[in-house]
């Protein structure tokens, strides 16, 4: 909204004989639907992702817990949302009475906390995910991706606290916007040059978790194919870096707008898009044995009769990873292997022995359990039928 709307608009709510420089439309539904329908998606994926975990492992990890995390916080965050809309979110202030203004303001202003804390939790998610990758991987440094972790946290924690301290100890002031608002908050400005700093650093970090599994997948012996439809999987943080650039760009919005109520729902919804993308695609690739089920239950229907193949599945024990598969491999330390053992039809009727041998891990071998799991190469020790390609 122009300065000059604002102004027919403030004279228009003090005469009620003036005629309104817009109609009283509504945004909010939309906000309602967009924040619930994704956070919806984010949900089954993460659930997904635990039961893939809880049945292939028989446990969760420190990565499963951070995204615990983050989807708890877009929960709040679309519920209060959900609050703030029904209080004057989406519509023009000139329609909203003194009280439904404070409100909207006051809901909407301690949203934006769980709106950064969400996507930060995420990131530190997949984060730790890699860690574990690449403790399979010697050629791949880990302190690279402790540092981005730290860095994660104290800056957007930082700009928590930069944003919620402008005012000084009277937090209330934030969503007052009174005169005294003015002269004591800090210069709406600061708050924005920050808001791209913090922007610009997440879009780094996407970038960092976009390019370490490209680099991951390169150093496997898997073949061109396989690379390919495994970077699909690992390399989706691509998705998250775009959201994070226009998520950025609207937060100039913070120190421009004069219409709050109506002005701010593009960067709300952009919030939204940018937490909820970065929790499916961190875990996407560990639904990847979900994936492969399904594909393993669409050849057994199709080959119900004389089918003789090697199992498509990983079995997992609850002492750790394990694997049957109707080839044997003798596996010796740093997960090195003999050849297989050929299993050959006897007579004319196609009789095939079948040898069953658990490949078993423990439950501390994380990075090769998470290996296994997003189909790296150095997993193969768990999915002995990788290394035949």
């Amino acid at each position: 909204m122009s300065s000059q709307d604002l102004t027919a608009a403030l004279s228009a709510k003090g005469n009620p004989q003036a005629t309104p420089p817009y109609p009283d439309h509504d945004q909010g539904p939309l906000l309602v639907r967009v924040v619930w329908v994704l956070i919806g998606i984010s949900a089954a994926t993460v659930l997904g992702r635990l039961w893939t975990k809880l049945q292939k492992t028989h446990r969760l990890y420190w990565d499963d817990f951070l995204m615990l995390v983050a989807l708890a916080f877009g929960i709040v965050f679309s519920s209060m949302v959900t609050v703030a809309v029904s209080s004057g979110l989406g519509r023009h202030m000139l329609y909203l009475s003194e009280a439904e203004h404070m409100e909207t303001l006051h809901i909407g202003t301690l949203s934006l906390a769980y709106a950064f804390l969400s996507p930060m939790a995420g990131r530190m998610a997949f984060c730790v995910t890699l860690l574990y990758l690449a403790g399979t991987d010697p050629k791949v440094k880990k302190w690279p991706i402790w540092t981005m972790l730290t860095l994660q946290f104290v800056v957007n924690v930082a700009t928590i606290i930069v944003f919620y301290s402008q005012c000084g100890s009277d937090i209330n002031l934030l969503w007052s916007m009174t005169d005294e608002t003015y002269t004591k908050c800090g210069n709406p400005q600061i708050q924005t040059d920050f808001g791209y700093f913090q922007g610009a650093f997440n879009t780094l970090t996407d970038l960092f978790l976009t390019a370490l599994p490209a680099i991951l997948i390169e150093h496997t012996r898997l073949s061109v194919k396989a690379k390919l439809g495994l970077a699909c999987l690992l390399c989706l943080s691509i998705l998250a870096m775009i959201a994070s650039i226009v998520k950025t760009y609207e937060a100039r919005a913070l120190s421009e707008v004069l219409d709050y109520t109506w002005d701010l729902c593009p960067y709300v919804i952009w919030l939204s898009i940018e937490l909820n993308v970065v929790i499916i695609v961190s875990s996407i690739p560990l639904l990847r044995p979900l994936f492969r089920r399904t594909i393993q239950q669409r050849v057994e229907r199709q080959h119900q009769q004389g089918w003789a193949t090697s199992t498509f599945d990983s079995v997992f024990s609850k002492k750790g990873l394990s694997r049957v598969d109707s080839q044997e491999y003798i596996v010796r330390q740093h997960g090195s292997h003999y050849p297989p053992i050929q299993m050959r039809g006897i007579g004319n009727n196609g009789i095939t022995v079948t040898t069953e041998v658990s490949v078993t891990f423990q439950p501390t071998d994380m990075p090769y359990v998470h290996a296994a799991l997003v189909g790296l190469v150095q997993g193969e020790i768990a999915n002995p039928r990788q290394a035949q390609r």
